[in-house]
């Protein structure tokens, strides 16, 4: 049986696997390309879900109704992309092995393609492939002559369809242009970004979450039958955030980052008393946390975190709320003593407005949805990178 889809095709490439096979020996070849597989894989989360492992690379797809936005699609390729990179510095920076493999692997990067476009899942010999001309002309991709035309090696390449399917120009802006002539197709024009910087500012951003130790009240946690792409979507996009947060009629950002809300990010939320609420992203990482500070009067502030984390059929998300500050010795009493009642309502307030969200998300997921939110298991990853290197 065969299931027509229109989305996101995804192809995560290492480069450098032959070599790096040929000149290594295969058993420490063999755990360093697992941990990099499971790296990446434990990055992989709806609306993308896992096709098959293809011996240097991974194809991974996502229906175009489950994506709930353009940048989830962006997070994506970005997640893939540091979370390879991350596992990649933490071997060469703890290993003390002289073999050749652990000498080489520093030669090994990324490369990911993206196209959007329509394909087929059939089911051949017990198993679910991805087919259709899309899908072949995904995989002809990875041949190409971006690093020559380029000089960029490490890279995710954008088709012209997925460019125009994610619909934010902003994020493209300052991309590489290149064309690619591929037999039977027409002329390819992708849309070249240079991974080596963005993950260079990825790193160096400073991870800020509120601490167990210094909350304000209680955590509160909710599970909703939706994946954390899906729930990302209602925190971040301002369009949303009045279907879930009492009172709000309007919100305006400043300070984003070619469309895409990132630390120093600054919302203004318009309530229908009058009043306006402002809050200040500290630290962004989608699906996984954010944590922003909002202006209380006195020149006080409290910070909060969000936590999201994939659990079976969904998210568990958790507020955790820090206790109010202030600069001013002078009214820090007065702000202590005034959110000291306030704690109870808040978190009362909190618990409501996720639950409103919770009901929203699962509403908006599509229907009869066949992907759970994806959750690698190591060993199980780990068997299936083995079953595809050689023996």
């Amino acid at each position: 049986m065969q299931t027509a889809d229109n989305g996101y095709l995804l192809i995560a490439d290492i480069t450098g696997y032959t070599s790096f096979l040929t000149a290594s020996e295969l058993d420490h070849a063999r755990g360093i390309l697992e941990g990099l597989f499971s790296a990446m894989l434990a990055k992989l989360h709806s609306p993308f879900v896992l096709s098959n492992v293809q011996g240097d690379a991974i194809l991974a797809h996502a229906r175009g109704k489950e994506v709930a936005e353009g940048h989830s699609v962006i997070n994506t390729v970005e997640a893939l992309y540091f979370g390879f990179a991350h596992e990649l510095e933490h071997m060469i920076n703890n290993t003390t092995c002289r073999c050749a493999a652990c000498r080489n692997m520093a030669n090994l990067d990324l490369k990911l393609f993206v196209h959007h476009g329509p394909y087929v899942e059939q089911s051949i010999a017990g198993r679910t492939e991805l087919g259709g001309p899309d899908v072949i002309l995904v995989h002809r991709l990875m041949k190409n002559t971006i690093a020559e035309d380029t000089g960029i090696t490490a890279y995710a390449a954008f088709t012209e369809q997925t460019v125009t399917a994610i619909g934010v120009p902003e994020y493209f802006a300052d991309a590489r242009r290149h064309t690619e002539k591929i037999e039977k197709f027409d002329d390819c024009v992708l849309s070249v970004l240079d991974m080596a910087p963005l993950w260079q500012e990825h790193r160096a951003r400073e991870t800020v979450i509120v601490p167990q130790d210094q909350i304000w009240f209680p955590d509160v946690t909710i599970e909703v039958h939706a994946p954390p792409a899906r729930c990302w979507y209602y925190f971040t996009h301002p369009e949303r955030r009045g279907d879930w947060v009492e009172g709000v009629l309007n919100l305006t950002r400043s300070n984003t980052e070619r469309g895409r809300t990132v630390p120093g990010t600054v919302e203004h939320c318009a309530h229908g008393d009058g009043s306006v609420s402002v809050f200040t992203m500290r630290d962004v990482r989608p699906y996984d946390h954010i944590t922003f500070d909002m202006a209380l009067p006195l020149n006080g502030s409290v910070r909060t975190t969000i936590f999201l984390e994939p659990i079976p059929g969904g998210t568990r998300i958790t507020m955790r709320c820090g206790k109010p500050t202030t600069a001013s010795p002078f009214t820090r009493p007065l702000l202590k003593a005034m959110t000291l009642k306030a704690a109870g309502p808040v978190r009362k307030s909190w618990g409501e407005n996720l639950q409103t969200l919770a009901t929203k998300a699962e509403a908006d997921a599509p229907a009869g949805d066949e992907h759970p939110a994806h959750i690698p298991v190591p060993e199980a990853v780990a068997a299936a990178v083995a079953a595809h290197l050689p023996t």
